[in-house]
């Protein structure tokens, strides 16, 4: 490839960034399959262009969405996984998943939760980088892909880093949200931030008239204000990589007089300002400082941003990747071509080729693992059996009315629902299939509702108690999607103990917990309790909305019996019929799908926090 060639790839690229950044926010919502507010911590790390990534993550959840989050050195997790890492989570980012960040992934199971952020694919034909992204989805690693993957043959990226900015923004909305933590700062409209980058890389040309020729040939350095200073770590290289020049410093405006000032003063250098509309003192201080420096030998160069910290850095990235191309272009420099280029194997071909894969890692269900018994077969069971920490998890479900609009199966689906989100949460957690008959009795004045005796029921579990202590589980948890179950579970915990013996055995029969929970959750969405209801209200049909929308009968949402109280249980005893005649109590007219995920997920930490209370024993 000739020098032209070169610097013609490289504007090529650049032009492409609109349309990949919009790809990358185009991309389906991020929806974490785990609970954040259950981890210690949150690490965050990267290495080259995907450091910056990694540190604005960091930045976004801390800064935004108050979790403990910080940003560590990929170096720092080659000498082995820190300790407390069983209680949070590793997020690595790497475009192209480069050697040295194996070392990051290399421990990835033993994390409470992994997530890896990369631009290759599923089909990527290098079998090493496929072979880690097996391993990753065999633990249950979260894989947040992003576009950008074919920028091979130049040392600077210029896609890439932008849509890995785009991959850390979504993520930290996904974090936020499966929090329930609003971060205003991360509300801004993707197609602004595409707007406001595209404006950016056109305007280039003009702002570049207004700089006085020579200025770039003079050492550079970055003043930028607050913490926003410590997220330009990919500029400074976007500077070193694409014109080969010495890394710029960054100086924080208001340190810039405590010892960045004497360095500059004695030689002749250009400052490059990167401004931002959030801080309006700025102005004030670039001033103060341009007082002070002299005219002849310094000069500050102002690249302003419409977008406030820290989204700021996309038009900044945006602006430097331009300059850069320009640059490159004024030099004659050839991006394919640079100093150490095939000279760097030592520094790589120390690196894991991949990602391990435990003896009898747990799937989680997320990615293409798999928590389901019915999914698997009995060699992966008895693999996961021989660690001797597997859970088996018992969903409870019904067949019985659930008013003109829900189904017969709308307990046995919510509850494997939960039973799928509660796996995702709980290593070593095995998901049985949701028993679709429970006790329905009060129900059995309408059509079509099945219901066993109590005694049946406790047969059932008693059974399968035993079975699952035979095979060697360690711990079972039993829960229940139905109210007219709790009754029962909890007279037969005892018996169900015994049976278990010497499995561990924990069931949930806090059905009052349960009502505030659902109430509670509920009400943070603007419903009240009664309309929430009790059975086959707004609350199961906006489940069921988001879970099976085509089984929703929209023309029959009718009001059924209003009650706030949180026990209703005088009502559905010993039939609920003369009470509710629609077999409706609650109103779901107001249901909405889009709370779905939320109720599950309200419903499923009430159920992991109590499995977790359970002593281990």
């Amino acid at each position: 490839m000739s020098r032209g060639e070169g610097v013609h790839l490289l504007a090529e690229r650049l032009a492409r960034i609109p349309g990949a950044l919009r790809e990358a926010f185009g991309q389906p919502a991020l929806r974490l399959p785990f609970d954040p507010r259950t981890l210690r911590r949150i690490r965050v790390t990267g290495l080259g262009s995907s450091e910056a990534q990694a540190r604005l993550l960091a930045a976004l959840l801390s800064e935004q969405a108050d979790f403990d989050a910080r940003f560590v050195p990929t170096g720092e997790l080659a000498a082995g996984t820190p300790p407390g890492a069983a209680d949070e989570a590793l997020v690595v980012f790497s475009q192209g998943l480069s050697p040295n960040a194996r070392f990051a992934l290399r421990d990835a199971a033993r994390w409470r939760h992994s997530v890896l952020v990369t631009s290759v694919s599923e089909d990527d034909a290098d079998p090493e980088r496929a072979a880690i992204l097996d391993g990753l989805r065999e633990i249950g690693a979260l894989l947040v892909p992003f576009p950008g993957g074919d920028e091979r043959g130049t040392l600077v990226r210029l896609i890439g880093s932008m849509t890995g900015m785009a991959a850390a923004l979504r993520l930290a909305r996904a974090f936020g949200a499966a929090a329930g933590r609003p971060a205003p700062g991360l509300d801004v409209a993707p197609e602004r931030i595409c707007e406001r980058v595209e404006a950016a890389l056109a305007s280039i040309d003009a702002r570049l008239s207004e700089v006085p020729e020579g200025a770039f040939d003079q050492p550079i350095a970055f003043l930028a204000s607050g913490s926003y200073a410590e997220l330009l770590f990919n500029l400074r290289l976007k500077w070193l990589e694409g014109l080969l020049r010495p890394l710029p410093p960054v100086w924080e405006l208001l340190g810039f007089a405590h010892g960045p000032l004497q360095q500059a003063w004695p030689q002749s250098m250009t400052f490059l300002a990167l401004s931002r509309p959030d801080a309006p003192h700025e102005a004030d201080l670039l001033k103060r400082a341009e007082s002070v420096l002299d005219p002849s030998r310094h000069r500050i160069v102002q690249l302003a941003s419409t977008l406030p910290a820290p989204l700021a850095l996309f038009e900044h990235e945006a602006l430097l990747d331009a300059l850069v191309v320009r640059r490159s272009e004024a030099l004659g420099l050839d991006p394919t071509r640079w100093p150490a280029r095939g000279l760097d194997a030592p520094l790589y071909d120390h690196a894991p080729a991949q990602a391990p894969r435990p003896a009898g890692a747990v799937r989680k269900a997320h990615g293409n693992g798999e928590t389901r018994l019915a999914a698997l077969v009995w060699p992966d069971l008895e693999a996961r059996l021989a660690g001797g920490r597997a859970i088996a998890v018992v969903p409870l479900g019904a067949t019985e009315q659930h008013g003109p609009h829900l189904p017969f199966a709308t307990d046995t689906w919510i509850a494997d629902a939960l039973a799928e989100r509660f796996c995702a949460q709980v290593p070593q957690a095995v998901r049985l299939p949701a028993l679709a008959l429970g006790c329905s009795s009060e129900h059995a004045a309408f059509p079509g509702t099945l219901s066993l005796s109590p005694g049946t029921l406790c047969a059932v579990l008693r059974d399968l108690m035993t079975s699952l202590a035979r095979h060697g589980f360690a711990r079972a948890f039993v829960f229940s999607a139905h109210g007219g179950n709790y009754e029962a579970l909890r007279a037969a915990t005892p018996s169900l103990r015994k049976a278990a013996a010497p499995m561990r055995l924990c069931v949930f029969t806090d059905i009052e917990a349960l009502t505030r929970t659902q109430q509670r959750a509920a009400a943070a969405h603007g419903i009240d309790a009664a309309s929430a209801g009790h059975h086959a209200g707004e609350f199961e049909t906006s489940i069921l909305s988001g879970l099976r929308p085509e089984l929703v009968r929209r023309g029959a949402l009718v009001p059924g019996v209003l009650h706030p109280a949180a026990d209703a249980q005088h009502l559905f005893h010993p039939d609920l019929r003369p009470n509710a005649p629609l077999g409706t109590v609650g109103d779901p007219r107001p249901a909405d799908a889009a709370r779905a995920d939320a109720y599950l997920d309200a419903w499923t930490r009430l159920l992991v926090d109590h499995h977790r209370a359970e002593p281990e024993g």
